[in-house]
């Protein structure tokens, strides 16, 4: 995603925060997944990296892995890199890369590919490029472990508060309400509010298009490139591995 058509331009500074919850309640599931995946086969890819939530649940989960954390967005990327650095641990083992995943400079061998809340950046178009693209970099065993947020329709939603975080003396209140796009992609309206006690210190205003994909679709798209798609963890998660036929065979 080029930075000058970041989305989180304004909103990165709320992301890493907001997102937080998310990984707290599912992050066990990613991480029963993690255990999963060869060891040695190659470096593990945290697609979509943010500000390194999941690259840390990576590098702890699989300790002897090497991360390559991917992501596009400046803000977030500073975040990422601020906290790999930081860390003695993650230092020597994440390399943080600034392209995005079609534009990354993949190794040829993949050990996994880690790709939370980020698919529907992509167009079909795209995501039919990236299986391509993926499915000669598998390493026998690794797979690609995505989720599918809902609504996976487009479909109205309703404004909804989505976190609410108290730190010092402000809180920041994360609102999100969507519309339809055709017959593919939603319109999220997303707005990040401050406030200080009762007073408003400031309110952002965010909008971005999101492509729908539900698990019927990803099958239809995934089956061509030799790719199977295998549900992982309770259903709310919305959790499944893409992996080559020969590696569910194993």
């Amino acid at each position: 995603m080029p930075e000058h058509d970041d989305p989180y331009d304004h909103s990165g500074q709320f992301i890493d925060p907001m997102i937080t919850g998310w990984w707290e309640h599912h992050g066990t599931t990613v991480a029963d997944a993690l255990r999963d995946l060869p060891t040695d086969a190659g470096p593990v890819v945290d697609a979509g990296a943010g500000g390194g939530l999941g690259t840390r649940l990576i590098a702890r989960t699989l300790p002897r892995a090497h991360v390559l954390a991917i992501e596009p967005s400046l803000p977030l990327r500073s975040v990422l890199l601020s906290r790999v650095f930081e860390d003695p641990h993650l230092r020597p083992r994440v390399t943080v890369d600034g392209d995005d995943l079609l534009s990354a400079r993949l190794p040829n061998r993949l050990g996994g590919v880690v790709a939370a809340n980020l698919i529907g950046h992509f167009s079909p178009h795209e995501r039919d490029r990236l299986w391509e693209d993926l499915v000669a970099r598998l390493t026998p065993g690794a797979f690609v472990l995505l989720n599918l947020p809902a609504p996976v329709e487009p479909e109205r939603v309703g404004r909804t508060r989505m976190a609410e975080l108290h730190i010092g003396g402000r809180h920041y209140v994360g609102w999100a309400e969507a519309e339809p796009i055709g017959t593919e992609q939603l319109s999220w309206n997303m707005t990040y509010e401050v406030y200080e006690g009762d007073r408003l210190i400031s309110r952002d205003e965010i909008h971005y298009a999101w492509w729908t994909l539900s698990e019927q679709a990803l099958h239809a798209e995934a089956t061509p490139h030799g790719l199977l798609v295998v549900p992982h963890g309770p259903a709310e998660a919305g959790l499944f591995k893409v992996l080559r036929e020969e590696n569910h065979r194993m």
